[in-house]
C-alpha cells in the first residue's frame, strides 16, 4: 500500500512538471497556425489604404497646405481607428475634391471609428455600401460634415457639428441608417436627404441649433426621395425643425421645440406624407404648417402642438381641421 501511495505521488509529481511545457507548447503551435495580425500605421497625409486590414492613425495630422485628401480608403473591409487622434486640415477650396477621409464608391465593409476629423472642405465621404462610421467627431468642415451616398451604410454614435453647409448630407443612397448622434450647429441642415434617397432612417439623434447661420432649413430637410423614416429624434432650437419637400415620407415620434420659424412644415410637393405622434413647441412662426388645402392627402395625426396653418390660413388648431 504504501508502495502504491508512493507511486501516485511520483506520478503526480511528473504530471505537474509535463503538463506547463505540454500547455506552453500548445499555445506556441496556436499562435502559428494563427499568427496576431497587427495594425497598420498611418502617419502620412494623401495616404491610400489599398489592402484590407485595420489600420490606426498614429498620433494628430494636419494636412494644412497640402489641398488634399487627408487619407484615401480604397479596398473593402479596411477598419480605420483613429485612435482618439485628430486629423485636421485648415484647406477650403470647393473647386477640388479635399476630405479628411475619402471612401471610394464601390467598396463594402470599411469602417472608422474613435476619433476626431477636423476642417477640410468635407470631413468623411462615404461613398462605399454596407460601411460604418461611428465614434467619431466631425468639426468645422467647410462644406458637408459627412457626405454619405451607396447603400446600407451606417453613421452612429457620432458628432458632426459646426460645418459650412449641412452636417450629414444623404444623396443617392438608399437604405442608410444615421442614429444616435449629435448633430448640431451646422450652418444650413442638420440632416438633409436629397438627390432621389430612399428608404432612409434617421432615429434617435439630438439635432439642435442648425441653420441659424444660413437662416433657412434647420434641423431636417427631404428634399428628394421618398419611403424615408425620421422617427424618436430631439430637434430643437433649430431654424426651421423639419421641412418636407418630397412626398412619400414618414416623420413620426419626434421631439420640435424652439424653432425659430415653423416646428414642421410640409409643401404641396411633399404631398403625400406622414407625420403622426410628434410634440411640436415653442415655434416662433407656428409650430405645423401644411401648403396644401385640406392637406390634401397628407395624414396628421396624433401630435402634439398649439398652433397651425393649413395653406397660409390658421387651421384652429388642436382638435380642428386637417392637421391633428
Amino acid at each position: 500500500m504504501k508502495n502504491d501511495v508512493n507511486k501516485s505521488r511520483s506520478g503526480e509529481s511528473i504530471s505537474r512538471t509535463v503538463w506547463p511545457w505540454m500547455g506552453l507548447a500548445l499555445a506556441v503551435l496556436l499562435a502559428a497556425v494563427h499568427p496576431a495580425h497587427g495594425l497598420t500605421p498611418v502617419s502620412s497625409c494623401g495616404q491610400t489604404l489599398s489592402t484590407p486590414g485595420q489600420y490606426v492613425l498614429a498620433g494628430d495630422l494636419d494636412c494644412s497646405g497640402t489641398s488634399a485628401n487627408g487619407i484615401n480608403i480604397a479596398a473593402n473591409k479596411v477598419v480605420l481607428h483613429l485612435a482618439g487622434h485628430t486629423l485636421s486640415s485648415a484647406d477650403c477650396d470647393a473647386t477640388k475634391g479635399i476630405a479628411g477621409i475619402n471612401i471610394l464608391s464601390g467598396l463594402a465593409g470599411v469602417q472608422v471609428e474613435g476619433g476626431t476629423v477636423k476642417g477640410f472642405n468635407d470631413g468623411i465621404v462615404l461613398y462605399s455600401s454596407k460601411s460604418r462610421v461611428n465614434g467619431v467627431t466631425v468639426t468645422g468642415a467647410c462644406m458637408f460634415g459627412i457626405a454619405v451616398s451607396g447603400q446600407d451604410n451606417r453613421i452612429d454614435t457620432s458628432v458632426v457639428t459646426q460645418s459650412g453647409i449641412d452636417g450629414i448630407g444623404i444623396g443617392a443612397a438608399s437604405g442608410i441608417h444615421v442614429i444616435s448622434n449629435d448633430i448640431s450647429g451646422n450652418a444650413r441642415v442638420g440632416v438633409d436627404i436629397s438627390n432621389f434617397s430612399n428608404g432612409n432612417f434617421v432615429e434617435d439623434n439630438l439635432i439642435n441649433n442648425n441653420g441659424l447661420v444660413d437662416h433657412e432649413q434647420g434641423g431636417v430637410a427631404i428634399f428628394n426621395g421618398s419611403g424615408n423614416l425620421i422617427a424618436n429624434n430631439s430637434i430643437n432650437n433649430n431654424f426651421n425643425g423639419v421641412e418636407l419637400e418630397s412626398p412619400g415620407n414618414i416623420l413620426q415620434s419626434n421631439t420640435v421645440n424652439g424653432s425659430v420659424g415653423s416646428g414642421i412644415f410640409v409643401l404641396t410637393i411633399a404631398s403625400p406624407s406622414t407625420l403622426q405622434r410628434n410634440t411640436v413647441l415653442g415655434s416662433a412662426v407656428v409650430d405645423l404648417s401644411d401648403d396644401n388645402a385640406g392637406c390634401s392627402g397628407d395624414t396628421w395625426s396624433k401630435n402634439i402642438f398649439v398652433t397651425d396653418v393649413v395653406a397660409g390660413v390658421s387651421d384652429g388648431g388642436p382638435g380642428t381641421g386637417c392637421i391633428r
